[in-house]
């Protein structure tokens, strides 16, 4: 378990810090929203995907949840915080997919 100090200490990567709050349920969330192929081809940030498409599937994590989690982690909600979560499942979606 990585708390937010950590990653500011350089302690733990962006991704293995955001990794942490990803959850099945994000995952199939992302993976109903973006396709693998539009994934892929929006490049190694997600960039290529309007970051007004992110902030609107943001809206559909539960705040209560991804706050908890944050909070066991000395951090809090933010908007960029769940996109943070969010482009790591998209990351995750696609290695899983280079595996299979």
């Amino acid at each position: 378990m990585y708390t937010r100090q950590d990653y500011l200490d350089h302690k733990c990567t962006h991704a293995e810090y955001y990794a942490q709050y990803v959850n099945a349920w994000i995952l199939r969330l992302v993976q109903k929203q973006f396709s693998l192929d539009s994934l892929k081809e929006a490049g190694d940030n997600f960039n290529g995907i309007p970051l007004e498409e992110w902030d609107l599937l943001a809206g559909w994590l539960d705040r209560a949840e991804v706050n908890a989690a944050l909070k066991a982690h000395n951090d809090f909600w933010s908007l960029a915080s769940c996109v943070c979560i969010l482009k790591e499942a998209a990351r995750q979606l696609i290695e899983k997919d280079k595996g299979e």
